[in-house]
């Protein structure tokens, strides 16, 4: 198929509910870090102040988006949506 999204009806699945998921970053840490932690601890990321955040809907990247307060409340504000075709294509590369 040369472009499954032309070809597939989405409203036939109107009513699935999927997680979706922004992540600010990840860290790995020795186990005696975990068990250090105390009120006020502070656990760098890997992200730099006002960077985008990556969204997924379960385990598949859907793009980016930038942090934002809405009413006293964080959200998310889509900033990027990625390419299927670009992502599948970086993945066969790293194999």
């Amino acid at each position: 198929m040369e472009n499954d999204q032309e070809s597939f009806d989405f409203s036939s699945i109107g009513d699935v509910w999927l997680e979706l998921r922004a992540e600010l970053g990840n860290r790995f840490v020795p186990f005696s870090e975990l068990l250090a932690l105390e009120l006020g601890s502070i656990l760098p990321v890997g992200r730099a102040t006002g960077e985008n955040v990556d969204l997924y809907a379960g385990d598949v990247r859907l793009g980016s988006g930038e942090i934002l307060i809405v009413d006293s409340t964080l959200a998310v504000r889509l900033a990027d949506l990625n390419d299927g075709e670009a992502e599948d294509k970086a993945r066969s590369q790293q194999a």
